[in-house]
């Protein structure tokens, strides 16, 4: 087993930010006020299905687990959207990059020694962690990404 170096998930971090970049650039900046119907510059659960969003979206763009998604994260869920209605599935290492991405977007997680490896839409997550909440947050994590058929979880506390 290796642990994946943090320039690596840099990188795949910038990938993903890369193709969440396109998306926004697509995204005209109307459709966030069309969506934010009372005006406060978030948009809220009830907001964001009103317009045909998924709840689930909607969870893994919330970053800051506010309830509310700030400009830069409804551009995130317009990605995601995209992702979801796609005919074509998602490949390992597409869900591979999403997940970790997914984990250093999180705070309890982030910085955690957790590698990640895809193989036929299955996530193994191994490695080092601090607790049992650090094993649970993170396969959380994995199975709401998108394109992940199964988790199998080896991460271990470090002893």
């Amino acid at each position: 087993m290796h642990l994946i170096h943090p320039s690596v998930l840099n990188l795949a971090l910038a990938g993903v930010l890369g193709s969440v970049a396109a998306a926004a650039l697509a995204e005209p900046a109307s459709d966030f006020k069309a969506h934010d119907s009372n005006g406060d510059a978030k948009i809220s659960l009830e907001e964001f299905q009103a317009h045909g969003g998924e709840e689930r979206a909607f969870r893994q763009s919330d970053t800051d687990r506010d309830a509310k998604l700030t400009r830069d994260e409804f551009i995130k869920s317009a990605a995601s959207k995209g992702d979801a209605q796609s005919s074509q599935p998602v490949d390992d290492a597409t869900v591979t990059a999403k997940v970790k991405a997914q984990l250093l977007e999180d705070e309890s997680v982030k910085g955690l020694e957790v590698d990640v490896d895809t193989h036929d839409g299955t996530v193994l997550l191994s490695g080092l962690v601090r607790n049992p909440a650090h094993i649970t947050q993170a396969e959380k994590i994995a199975r709401n990404v998108e394109g992940v058929k199964d988790v199998k979880n080896e991460l271990k506390i470090k002893g």
